[in-house]
């Protein structure tokens, strides 16, 4: 059951993205770039999740990361696919890269914060 509880935070951003992904509603744009940033902020709550969920795996914690980090990017990338099919909403391969980017942030924070825990 406790596997279940990790895991559901993930799934809940998921159906979220795939959500907001799917209303072709236009974002305020209060600076030049704010678009990347919404799509780097959002996706590194994802990598979070995704990084408590793999948790539970009984896998190293390498593998792990990766797992986190495969999983995320390819969520992305079927994320901006998607939207390629929605009237109103393009595919794009830069929101693409702010999606990876805020995954990667979080898992190389996650990397050095367990390295740092096992140096004490």
């Amino acid at each position: 059951m406790r596997h279940w509880v990790a895991r559901l935070p993930v799934l809940v951003m998921s159906i979220g993205i795939f959500w907001v992904s799917n209303q072709a509603v236009p974002v305020p744009q209060p600076f030049s770039f704010a678009d990347k940033f919404y799509h780097v902020l959002a996706y590194a709550v994802y990598g979070w999740t995704l990084v408590l969920a793999v948790r539970t795996f009984p896998l190293t914690s390498r593998q792990r990361m990766i797992l986190a980090l495969t999983i995320g990017v390819l969520f992305a990338a079927s994320d901006e696919l998607h939207q390629a099919f929605i009237p109103g909403r393009t595919a794009d391969v830069l929101d693409w890269v702010a999606d990876a980017l805020g995954i990667v942030c979080v898992v190389v924070l996650t990397i050095v914060r367990n390295e740092r825990a096992c140096a004490k």
